[in-house]
């Protein structure tokens, strides 16, 4: 039983971790994210270790949780560049409140300045979204509410007249 438990969650974080990287589901929290790369890297080499007739210990199993949450920090710091964090809300989706087109910043860590973009955001569950880009002059207004709600995730000082 606890066997089929394990290969039901490599099965559920790597399934995450592929639709986060490939589709446009997007984790926005780099905890989440780091957590789901780390179960799903460690129920896979569970899962190699059983079949292989290793890991049989609690000894061996804690240094191989060690030692994969070694490799899965080591991977988000050098390769994590910040989440994107919503600036301002500028539509609101009349007929969902969970769909909006957000205006995102994020930070670089290894360059100066920031990388912007203007999506649709669809929250699927809390800390999970689906996000497609748009373009804001192709607008059905019909469908989509203005309400330019500054939200300042990066907690950017306000400019003068703002």
């Amino acid at each position: 039983m606890k066997h089929i438990l394990i290969y039901i969650l490599f099965i559920l974080t790597a399934a995450l971790v592929v639709l986060n990287r490939y589709t446009s589901l997007y984790i926005n929290s780099s905890i989440l994210h780091f957590i789901v790369l780390f179960t799903a890297a460690s129920s896979f080499v569970i899962i190699i270790g059983h079949l292989f007739g290793k890991l049989r210990t609690i000894k061996s199993i804690v240094i191989t949780f060690l030692i994969i949450g070694g490799i899965t920090l080591g991977k988000a710091f050098f390769t994590w560049e910040g989440d994107w964090k919503t600036q301002t809300v500028i539509y609101k989706n009349i007929e969902n409140g969970n769909q909006t087109i957000e205006f995102q910043l994020k930070a670089s860590r290894f360059a100066f300045g920031y990388r912007e973009r203007i999506i649709e955001r669809l929250k699927i569950v809390p800390l999970i979204d689906w996000t497609t880009a748009v373009d804001t002059t192709a607008l059905n207004k019909s469908k989509w509410k203005r309400v330019n709600i500054r939200i300042n995730e990066l907690n950017l000082p306000m400019e003068a007249g703002n």
